[in-house]
């Protein structure tokens, strides 16, 4: 029998590992940035299908750990820069404290940066007053600048009402309307998209698996 002996060079072992962990390295990477993007492209089409604005699909975000580094143990971040964005992915029920007050289409959008809440609106344009309506959510109304002839001057404007709420002539105009609760459906499926993204990482991983 034929005897062979090996003489190992020095670093030769290190060489060979480092040129299997490269391609781990490659492959494991480049499997969780591709699922990653199956996230947030889906999870961006799934938040459109719901009817949400360019400003909430954008939102979704995806990073990938360590940036700009190949690793055997990368790893990716999902998550939605609007805060409570998760409301809309597992439904919830808000109850008001005693009441919930949502603006009407007449009420003003922003104050500033801020988006319209009754204590804003107080703070910074005027007065607000309760109707009730027996049977029906009672209304906040604001006091908007009229005409001469004691009439409201055509479309609900924030100068108008800051005017009225000055002390201007004015009339009351609904703005608010007082709810004891709200039932939020879930209206996103970024976890679905997730867990069948992650299944595919063993499939995305052999695909850039170059050895």
């Amino acid at each position: 029998m034929a005897r062979f002996r090996y003489q190992r060079k020095e670093g030769e072992f290190a060489l060979a590992m480092a040129a299997i962990k490269d391609p781990i390295a490659f492959a494991g990477t480049a499997a969780i940035s591709e699922a990653g993007d199956i996230v947030k492209r889906q999870g961006r089409q799934d938040i459109a299908a719901a009817g949400f604005s360019k400003r909430w699909q954008n939102a979704l975000r995806v990073n990938v750990y360590p940036r700009r580094k190949l690793s055997m143990n990368a790893a990716a971040l999902i998550f939605h820069n609007i805060r409570y964005a998760g409301i809309f992915e597992e439904g919830a029920v808000i109850s008001g404290k005693p009441r919930l007050w949502l603006p009407l289409p007449s009420a003003p959008k922003r104050a500033g940066r801020q988006k319209m809440t009754p204590a804003l609106y107080v703070k910074t344009i005027g007065p607000l007053f309760s109707i009730e309506r027996p049977g029906k959510p009672p209304l906040l109304a604001g006091k908007i600048a009229t005409n001469r002839r004691g009439s409201k001057t055509g479309k609900v404007s924030l100068s108008a009402l800051k005017r009225g709420g000055a002390g201007a002539p004015s009339t009351l105009v609904p703005l608010f309307v007082g709810i004891d609760r709200v039932n939020i459906r879930d209206r996103f499926s970024i976890r679905q998209i997730t867990e069948r993204a992650a299944a595919r990482l063993g499939a995305l991983y052999l695909k850039h698996l170059k050895v």
